[in-house]
């Protein structure tokens, strides 16, 4: 174990959270809580004090945490839960564990399996532990917080990528609105029909469709994982996915249905979708608690599937959050309790209908008064259902790095310099070569 602490610590700095959580994060960083908060507080008469690190992305995300601190330390007096909130719980727990004073449990979302040497295994609680069944959470959930074989976390929820859309301006337009079963050609029907120029001036005003909030990498999913399930072989590169991404890029630069990356930086991509200029836009989960906010109508549709040669694939990024144990933590057995208790029925109950979560357990996800709640989305059950097919997004330890090698070919892709963009078998080429490489050392680097 100190042998892979001692890895770890070497190598940490090269390991980060995937991109797309980072920039996430960094916008919904608390003022307030823009230094971190590790002193320890300790209450007379608690005989264990566990050390939880948690983020402050969001003030919903932060009465979250404060709810399981407060509410673990109601129901067991005799344990003392000190709160450790931080803008950043990955960079966090790189400083933590480089310093030896790791936390006992920890929240984690995309990117945890960074610190899966730092992890405890779980497998052997869990088969030991009738309180906890791994069919009582979605299996594609299940299965991503695993690595190599070993369970080193426990799931809480299952953020998916699904295309939100303006009932309002569908009606205005006489379009049905899209189903769950529907294609690619579908969407792109669409919104070639819900993109407008009102005035005639030559600029879109409305746009009928908003891919960039997810980012490119779930529709890079669409025909599996971007490498074999032991991450040894890379496979972006496949016919489908050429096909699919041809087709993206067709909707920003041929179609013009979809806004330039430029164009939705500036004007910010969910303020696009609230102030009406989008029709229908992607994103998780997050955005419900915004867009409940919004004057008009609008509802939720799943990612629509892609034929291809006759065949439908389907799709869609999944973006975890867990309960991690950290090796070498000073009370194991009360860590263990918290961390199943964080992801256990109360408590993922609690948190899904507060909004702070899409519920990782199946009897929480198809519970009504989950459902059923009357406030919008109607159709909620898509997120939940999305978990059928989703593919967790760059699921290795090295995913910083993968990102960041990525990011340049994504760019000449999306943007290009000068307006001289490659094609998507050109892009999806170098980033073949480039994973291959990444996997190539990794592997090398972690023989034993």
């Amino acid at each position: 174990m100190n042998r892979a602490i001692k890895k770890l610590s070497k190598t940490i700095e090269a390991l980060a959270p995937v991109l797309f959580c980072a920039a996430l994060a960094a916008g919904f960083v608390l003022a307030g809580y823009q230094v971190w908060r590790t002193a320890r507080n300790e209450t007379p008469g608690r005989r264990i004090t566990l050390d939880f690190l948690w983020p402050t992305y969001t003030p919903q995300k932060v009465r979250y945490g404060e709810y399981l601190a407060h509410q673990y330390m109601e129901e067991n007096p005799g344990v003392h839960v000190n709160l450790i909130l931080t803008p950043d719980p990955y960079r966090k727990l790189q400083v933590m564990i480089a310093g030896r004073t790791t936390p006992d449990v920890a929240w984690m979302g995309v990117g945890w399996q960074q610190f899966a040497d730092a992890f405890m295994p779980l497998d052997e609680r869990v088969a030991a532990d009738a309180a906890v069944q791994p069919e009582d959470y979605f299996p594609r959930l299940w299965e991503s917080v695993h690595w190599r074989g070993k369970l080193l976390a426990l799931p809480s929820s299952g953020q998916v990528g699904v295309i939100y859309y303006s009932k309002d301006l569908f009606d205005e337009a006489g379009l049905d609105y899209p189903t769950d079963d529907w294609t690619w050609d579908d969407m792109v029907r669409m919104a070639r029909a819900l993109t407008r120029d009102f005035d005639g001036d030559g600029a879109i005003d409305q746009y009928g469709l908003q891919l960039g909030q997810v980012y490119l990498v779930p529709f890079m999913l669409y025909n599996g994982q971007i490498a074999d399930p032991e991450w040894r072989t890379a496979r972006v590169d496949t016919p489908v996915t050429r096909a699919l991404l041809d087709r993206y890029q067709a909707l920003i630069y041929e179609d013009k249905v979809m806004p330039t990356p430029t164009t939705s930086q500036e004007l910010g991509m969910l303020p696009m979708f609230e102030a009406g200029r989008v029709a229908m836009h992607a994103a998780s989960g997050y955005a419900i608690e915004s867009f409940r906010k919004v004057q008009f109508d609008w509802d939720v549709a799943p990612f629509p599937a892609f034929e291809f040669q006759g065949q439908r694939y389907h799709a869609t990024g999944l973006w975890e959050e867990e309960f991690a144990v950290l090796w070498n933590t000073g009370a194991p057995d009360e860590a263990w309790r918290f961390a199943r208790w964080c992801a256990g029925p109360e408590m993922v109950r609690w948190a899904a209908l507060n909004g702070h979560i899409v519920p990782g357990r199946i009897d929480v996800a198809q519970s009504g008064d989950y459902l059923r709640s009357g406030r919008r989305p109607e159709n909620m059950r898509v997120f939940t259902d999305s978990l059928s097919f989703a593919v967790p997004i760059y699921p290795h330890p090295w995913l910083k790095r993968i990102g960041i090698e990525f990011e340049p070919v994504l760019d000449q892709y999306l943007v290009g310099t000068e307006g001289q963009r490659i094609a998507a078998g050109e892009a999806l080429a170098r980033l073949q070569a480039i994973l291959q490489k990444i996997l190539d050392e990794y592997n090398a680097e972690h023989n034993e």
